[in-house]
């Protein structure tokens, strides 16, 4: 046990000397304090302007709760059936499966070094300070509480994965058999909420914030009672924090018997789990094209079935994405259409509810496969014009669009009465057109940055370039409502039209990445 203390005070030792020595990545954390830092300063509101004299309902921030844990752990989950998820690094196979110590030991330095990673992963919560204060009088205590539910539900999550992966990994049937029980509990929940929801009068907004408070929720796999603790604590009911303590223990209890007593292959089973996310990571550092597909493939249908020259390789990726089982509304957009609804049935406001659905996209958007494609040689060779490829290969992302766009707005129509087919169809057009700049800017930070460079600088210029290229569509939506007294359909209208432009000027100002391979990627 001492060693590994050793090996944890050293790993963090030589961080600290790694920021020092890397003045960017110093700079980047600073930046990430002195943000979080502003939020808390400048976030609290005037209790004594009477404009903001109530906060909404806690019940609503509970459901809020609710449903952030339990999108974690399904997604989060749901890995074990692809490639299970593994609390060690390349480095920790090599020094520490070698080295003469007990499996348990080494089972909770990798438990623990697991939850720290889990912490990490939610620091964006912080930044969420300013509304949830705003809306819900929330303290900076009580945010962290919800940051330490996060945690505790991604590190649950993992361990569940892990383990799904280990009893599935070698047979089909054993993983047809945990996929069923695994969704068919999800569904049974899901199936309960509707039925709750759907009977009875009342208005759909209060029906919800009832359901987060039903007890039935509790046992609700992982966020059930992570969520009662987090809300126990925030009420100042510690008992019930301590219950949750206490499920949390015991679920380690119970990941240690089973990785111990039931699983004779845990180091092999760690060891491939390790390897595939090592592989991955090392494929991006070095500029590889790295295809996730699942275990066994049916390939069915073969041939391109449509395309010709540059079109060609639209015809292909829609190949690829049936083959690998994508489909347009993959979980995470059907989440995200999930939560952009019920924001917007929650603080009954379609304009906001527009703008998290943008802020979301920004999040999920992907690079697509445009960007594995710029790794193989046959983007260059085909004899077609660099734009014309260009914009064929990042077509793939647009029926996705479309369908996620009427998926989330059409709703709307029947939510509010103010909104009607064509407010209904500029909204749907709004997210495609902001989708396709949010692509323009990825192919940007592609041709400046290539496939190399430091992760954590990439994605915050990738945020702030997102950010300021917004800007002009938000202006051009406010001004018809300011100059011309125009209506919300056209100032809708006019974004779609400034931000279709802004992405075509982007793809088109980053044509020549196709003239040749450029080398930048390692």
């Amino acid at each position: 046990m001492s060693a590994l203390l050793f090996l944890t005070r050293k790993r963090l030792k030589n961080r600290c000397k790694e920021l020092v020595h890397h003045p960017g990545q110093l700079l980047l954390v600073l930046f990430g304090i002195a943000i979080v830092v502003m939020i808390i300063v400048v976030g609290p509101r005037n209790e004594t302007d009477p404009a903001f004299a109530l906060y909404r309902p806690r019940q609503e921030l509970n459901a809020i709760i609710f449903l952030l844990y339990a999108a974690v752990f399904v997604l989060t989950a749901k890995g074990g059936f692809v490639n299970g998820a593994s609390m060690f690094s390349m480095a920790d196979v090599n020094l520490l499966f070698t080295a003469p110590a007990k499996s348990r030991t080494l089972l909770f330095f990798g438990l623990f070094s697991q939850m720290g990673r889990s912490l990490l992963m939610g620091l964006m919560i912080l930044y969420q300070f300013g509304w949830a204060h705003q809306q819900y009088g929330i303290t900076v205590p009580e945010l962290l509480m919800v940051l330490l539910g996060y945690a505790i539900t991604v590190f649950l999550s993992q361990m569940l994965a892990m383990l799904i992966y280990s009893f599935t990994a070698a047979d089909d049937r054993r993983c047809r058999i945990v996929k069923a029980v695994f969704w068919g509990v999800i569904l049974a929940f899901a199936a309960a909420a509707a039925q709750k929801l759907l009977a009875g009068e009342g208005e759909l907004l209060t029906k919800a914030v009832a359901l987060a408070g039903e007890p039935w929720l509790r046992f609700f796999p992982v966020a059930g009672f992570v969520q009662f603790g987090v809300v126990g604590a925030m009420d100042g009911a510690w008992l019930t924090a301590l219950a949750m303590a206490g499920l949390f223990v015991l679920c380690i209890a119970l990941y240690l018997v089973a990785v111990s007593f039931l699983n004779d292959d845990f180091y092999e089973d760690v060891l491939k789990a390790t390897e595939v996310s090592f592989s991955a990571v090392t494929a991006r550092k070095e500029g590889k094209a790295q295809e996730l597909a699942p275990r066994n493939v049916k390939v069915g249908k073969t041939g391109l079935r449509g395309g010709a020259g540059a079109s060609a390789f639209y015809y292909k990726h829609l190949l690829e994405n049936r083959r690998s089982r994508f489909f347009a509304m993959d979980l995470g957009s059907l989440i995200i259409a999930v939560i952009t609804v019920a924001y917007a049935v929650f603080f009954k406001s379609y304009e906001t509810a527009f703008a998290m659905s943008a802020y979301m996209m920004m999040i999920n958007i992907g690079t697509g496969r445009w960007a594995k494609e710029l790794l193989l040689p046959y983007a260059y060779l085909v004899p077609e014009p660099p734009f014309k490829k260009l914009v064929f290969m990042m077509l793939e992302q647009f029926p996705a669009l479309v369908v996620q766009s009427l998926v989330t707005f059409i709703p709307f129509y029947f939510i509010f009465d103010e909104v009607d087919i064509p407010l209904a169809a500029m909204l749907c057009a709004a997210r495609i057109c902001f989708g396709w700049l949010f692509i323009g800017v990825n192919l940007l930070i592609q041709r400046i940055f290539g496939t190399g460079g430091n992760r954590s600088v990439i994605v915050i210029v990738y945020f702030l370039f997102c950010m300021l290229l917004s800007v002009p569509a938000v202006v051009a939506a406010v001004l018809p409502q300011a100059l011309f007294a125009q209506s919300i359909t056209v100032s809708f209208l006019a974004m779609s039209g400034v931000n279709l432009l802004l992405g075509t000027g982007l793809v088109f100002i980053c044509r020549n990445v196709l003239n040749d391979a450029q080398l930048n990627n390692r």
